[in-house]
């Protein structure tokens, strides 16, 4: 396999910036019940299995549910919330993933992990949380044995200030959720991508590491070339790994050559979470400095080129797209979202 050493890669290619165009993106804002006074968005997820967008909306102490066919929207209670806004990583909650039935969500005001039945809406399990959690992230391993008995499936869960990766194990028996190890991530962890090939990818600082589901351990580490690295995406079918800079900068890894740069392009600053489109090829950035939008598309080899560009609103550094083509962009100041059509 290709990931299994580490690779110190120098990528000597010329940057391409990106220039802002005229587009038919036009936004129409989704306001979040409670969220009148703003909401310490983080980690908007959409979910394939349940056709739903997750907005975990801090202190408003709800995960709310968006159909992104009908717009239909319904929430999961019984998080810590405040009266207050404060940033989604000091109270409420700011993630979450779907996996067999449930919905993990992490609760930063009771430092746990919680898991809520998908059925009933009711939080089942709880496990204490090693450190302050950023990303959650749920993995059957292997992904393509999935009748094999027992499966194996974890939560992964990124401590960035304890610079670490917390396992969980959720299995059967009395504590069906419960923490299993650590994985030491110096300068890091810094977003979270599962392969279902077998990895997971992370930022460490200047550099992107590779993580191996099985031995979760570190396989391969490469330069990024970010001052500052922040989100990931990823085109598993091509092999691509995007990884943006909050400078303003998004970068494609090839994962199938020994993550050798293939591209990169120049974007507003303020880049944070980005997702990608795999139907579309187009990849979404948001700048919070510039308050912009950019739709990026992605040709066959890995080039990158600005599609359209639209108005988003300051500090809204998270973005998700749906199987509908629709974009979904954090609103944090005003405490809702604002949703896009990607007609491009």
């Amino acid at each position: 396999m290709i990931l299994f050493f580490i690779l110190i890669f120098a990528a000597m290619t010329s940057p391409v910036y990106a220039q802002s165009s005229d587009s038919s993106l036009k936004a129409t804002a989704v306001a979040i019940p409670g969220g009148e006074g703003g909401i310490g968005f983080d980690d908007l997820f959409f979910s394939s299995g349940l056709h739903r967008v997750l907005v975990p909306a801090g202190h408003t102490g709800k995960l709310y549910l968006i159909n992104p066919t009908t717009f239909e929207m319904t929430s999961i209670g019984g998080f810590s919330s405040s009266a207050v806004m404060q940033k989604g990583h000091d109270v409420g909650i700011s993630s979450a993933d779907e996996g067999d039935r449930f919905i993990f969500v992490a609760d930063h005001g009771r430092q746990e992990l919680d898991a809520v039945s998908i059925e009933s809406g009711e939080i089942l399990y709880t496990a204490k949380l090693a450190g302050d959690a950023d990303y959650v992230r749920y993995v059957i391993y292997p992904f393509y044995e999935l009748n094999m008995v027992p499966r194996h499936e974890e939560i992964w869960v990124t401590e960035p200030h304890d610079k670490q990766i917390e396992i969980f194990t959720f299995s059967g028996g009395p504590h069906p959720l419960r923490s299993l190890m650590r994985i030491p991530v110096p300068k890091g962890p810094e977003s979270l991508m599962i392969d279902r090939r077998g990895y997971a990818y992370t930022n460490l600082g200047p550099n992107t590491a590779a993580i191996s589901l099985a031995s979760h351990a570190i396989v391969a580490t490469w330069p990024n070339r970010c001052a500052k690295s922040r989100g990931d995406a990823l085109d598993e079918e091509k092999g691509f790994l995007f990884v943006s800079c909050g400078e303003g900068k998004v970068t494609v890894f090839d994962l199938n050559h020994g993550n050798k740069e293939i591209s990169n392009l120049i974007t507003d600053p303020g880049a944070d979470v980005i997702s990608y489109n795999v139907k579309l090829s187009h990849l979404y950035l948001t700048s919070s400095k510039n308050a912009t939008l950019s739709v990026i598309g992605v040709s066959a080899q890995g080039g990158l080129s600005l599609l359209g560009q639209a108005a988003a609103n300051k500090r809204s550094h998270c973005v998700v797209g749906d199987d509908q083509n629709n974009i979904w962009v954090c609103d944090p100041l005003r405490g809702q979202l604002l949703r896009y059509k990607d007609t491009l």
